[in-house]
């Protein structure tokens, strides 16, 4: 009998990607998975699996290695991409020296070695339980609603809304949008009468204007609204989520009691979200901190440079030390770019990056510009010979290729 269950009108059956060439832990492993009712794909090598993390969404991977290289380069890359950023991972690790790295490069669980199948199956089940309580914000809905948006150098625009869940949204901009933009919604959906009012930022977005965006700031009303939407509409989304050009995203952010305030630019914000004025000095350093990050990203050093939004996996390491940062790379333009980690260094310290992908191994010195504890830092790039510089370029056509693949 089959261990697993769908859970009612989000039962989408679960995918698992199983990287592993030993036979014996590939019986124990693929006859746990099935038991807890997912469908396994299996690939002997590490190579085939990065192929396959780049073409399709997986609900669950789990990794059993030859090296542990083979296991952090899967890892780093699929958390660079947008496909399986999220993906729950599971890993299968000798002992317990590795399992402070394993958990930083994002490893939700692990599986120790031997094999055995009552181990196994403890970690997978409790894998498995994360994914079904995760299933509610992941799932989706089609909408076909238009909305006025805000946002730094856009005033009353319109859009169309096209995909909606309850973490966030896929929208039709119809023009491309300042990477990483936070951006101000009013809507109305199909059968409402109330008005959605919330903030969100752009989390990717392909070339012909359709983007992804996260939400951020969603007051309690709005919550509601759109929560019982979906309640009524999701009978209506898609059984299998690698077809949905809907974006997926981590865990919605805590609702802040009180109004939206603009972070950046000089957009007008509707009269309808102008603070309160009860509003509590607490909550107005919590809009600060938020804001720091924005501030940021519209006004690096090198503004008139083009940037680049990403999310690559990298190393960082303060000047003098040899101490391993484990980070993530966004908003890469040829002079700089940003460090998301929430261990920072000092405005002005110096700086190594190591940045990888499948063809390029880079490595670059840079100085702290901005320092935001908590989010990250503002990187100026050091290039003082033209290989460097050429990485750099590497690099930032790699980006662009990615982002048009994925049109």
């Amino acid at each position: 009998m089959k261990l697993g269950s769908k859970s009612g009108k989000l039962g989408m059956t679960l995918s698992a990607l199983l990287v592993c060439a030993d036979v014996a832990a590939v019986d124990v492993l693929r006859r746990v998975l099935e038991e807890l009712g997912m469908k396994v794909e299996l690939c002997p090598d590490s190579i085939r699996g990065a192929v396959r993390l780049a073409q399709e969404r997986f609900n669950l991977i789990v990794l059993d290695c030859k090296t542990q290289r083979d296991a952090i380069g899967l890892l780093l890359g699929s958390r660079t991409s947008r496909l399986n950023d999220s993906t729950l991972a599971v890993v299968v690790v000798e002992g317990q020296e590795s399992i402070r790295e394993m958990f930083s490069l994002g490893v939700n669980f692990v599986v120790y070695k031997p094999v055995a199948y009552e181990r196994a199956l403890s970690s997978l089940r409790a894998a498995q339980a994360v994914l079904h309580r995760d299933k509610r914000y992941k799932a989706r809905a089609h909408v076909h609603t238009q909305a006025t948006v805000e946002y730094a150098g856009g005033e009353q625009v319109r859009a169309t809304l096209v995909d909606l869940a309850e973490d966030g949204m896929a929208v039709n901009f119809d023009k491309k949008l300042p990477p990483t933009c936070r951006i101000y919604f009013q809507f109305q959906l199909p059968g409402q009468k109330s008005i959605v009012r919330l903030s969100g930022q752009v989390v990717w977005q392909d070339w012909n204007g359709r983007a992804g965006v996260q939400f951020v700031d969603v007051p309690q009303t709005s919550r509601r609204i759109v929560s019982e939407w979906l309640e009524k509409n999701l009978d209506d989304a898609p059984d299998d989520e690698s077809t949905s050009e809907a974006v997926s995203v981590g865990p919605i952010a805590p609702p802040r009691v009180g109004p939206i305030t603009p972070t950046v630019g000089r957009s007008a914000v509707p009269s309808s979200v102008v603070p309160a004025a009860g509003q509590t000095e607490k909550q107005d350093g919590k809009n600060r901190e938020r804001e720091a990050v924005a501030r940021l990203r519209s006004e690096p050093d090198n503004r008139r440079q083009i940037r680049y939004a990403c999310r690559l996996g990298a190393e960082v390491f303060q000047a003098g030390s040899s101490v391993r940062n484990y980070c993530h790379l966004s908003d890469l333009s040829p002079g700089g770019c940003y460090l998301e980690m929430p261990l920072v260094f000092a405005q002005g310290s110096g700086v190594e990056i190591t940045v990888r992908t499948h063809e390029l191994k880079l490595r670059l010195s840079g100085q702290v510009k901005a320092s935001h504890p908590g989010y990250g830092m503002g990187i100026s790039f050091r290039l003082s010979t033209n290989e460097e510089r050429e990485g750099v370029q590497q690099l930032i056509d790699f980006v662009a290729a990615s982002s048009r693949s994925r049109e």
